[in-house]
């Protein structure tokens, strides 16, 4: 059987195969166990990856065990609707926005450098939990090559900058240029994540922070006139509040992911804990995520919709819509 290696699998391949430590390899390696086909043709491939996997966390352990200093997480689980990777310079409000949305401690402080790992919150949105994950600053002085990897994994990234920094532009054209010296692009939208040459397009949100301080909106335009067509931009103060209440619908709707609410026949739909796909996922998607043997028993089902009649019988390709609810019948 014919493994059909996707290309987010290929990218994640080519990272382990350019990484210089063995953080970044088991990063790349549970890149690979995630994006890897599940079936019979990769069997051995899953096994191979996971044996890897297993040998470099024990070099880990000895290492830490000889009292090396633990070492920081380079990989952050996915939970929720999707994962939101927030990047930006020094003292740009990045643990601050993790601290103003979700519940996660965070340590926040004037001097620069505070966030020295990568920390994940919930932030709430309607009826789903977006993951938020702060990280370290990007400057010349502490560029991480390990970050590039954990960015290939997100879903998207949030951009934050400081609106009353003199260096605005500096900072925002350091890190683009250093993204892409690892073939990493920032854009507003992406047609395909992973290109064949391995360069990854990720979604960006560009937020501009201290919206409250003198001289903040006058460096606001100049983003907008510079950047508006490049990046979706908004602005906001925690101080304040103001700009703040748009955030998460925001970054929502860059996720581009759709909710479906299941439904057993004869009963209402369970609206408490959607099903969250990718935009543009089927019926058959929604089986699947559900459980597999469900999805390959699937004849059809019946639509409750916005646009469309209650309980219209849909094929197991039909195209499913944001809080669409879904009946299946087997």
């Amino acid at each position: 059987m014919p493994a059909n290696l996707t290309p987010d699998y290929m990218a994640a391949e080519l990272e382990y195969k350019q990484a210089k430590t063995n953080q970044e390899r088991m990063a790349a390696l549970e890149k690979m166990l995630a994006t890897v086909p599940k079936h019979k043709g990769t069997e051995k491939i899953q096994a191979d990856i996971k044996n890897k996997l297993k040998k470099l966390r024990e070099l880990e352990e000895k290492g830490t065990a000889k009292g090396a200093r633990r070492s920081i997480s380079y990989n952050v689980p996915r939970e929720g609707a999707g994962q939101a990777l927030v990047i930006g310079p020094a003292n740009s409000g990045k643990s601050s926005l993790l601290g103003f949305f979700t519940k996660a401690p965070v340590e926040i402080a004037d001097y620069p450098f505070t966030t020295h790992r990568l920390q994940p919150g919930m932030m709430p949105y309607q009826n789903v939990q977006i993951q938020l994950v702060d990280s370290p600053a990007l400057s010349p002085e502490t560029f991480e090559p390990w970050m590039t990897s954990v960015m290939r994994s997100a879903d998207m990234l949030v951009l934050t900058v400081d609106l009353a920094s003199p260096a605005l532009l500096e900072d925002i054209e350091f890190i683009r240029q250093k993204l892409r010296e690892h073939k990493v692009e920032m854009v507003s939208k992406a047609v395909q994540k992973v290109d064949g040459e391995g360069r990854a397009w990720l979604k960006t949100l560009m937020v501009g922070t201290h919206l409250d301080v003198d001289g903040a909106k006058d460096n606001l335009e100049v983003l907008a006139d510079i950047y508006g067509k490049e990046f979706l931009l908004m602005s906001m103060s925690f101080k304040t509040g103001q700009g703040t209440e748009r955030f998460p619908e925001t970054v929502f709707q860059t996720l581009e992911v759709v909710r479906v609410y299941t439904k057993t026949p004869g009963k209402p739909p369970d609206k408490s804990d959607p099903v969250v796909l990718k935009a543009g996922s089927t019926v058959y998607d929604f089986a699947e995520g559900i459980h597999k043997q469900l999805a390959g028993h699937l004849k059809f089902a019946r639509i409750w919709s916005k646009n469309k009649p209650d309980g219209l019988r849909v094929a197991r390709d039909y195209v499913l819509e944001d809080e669409d609810v879904c009946e299946l019948h087997g």
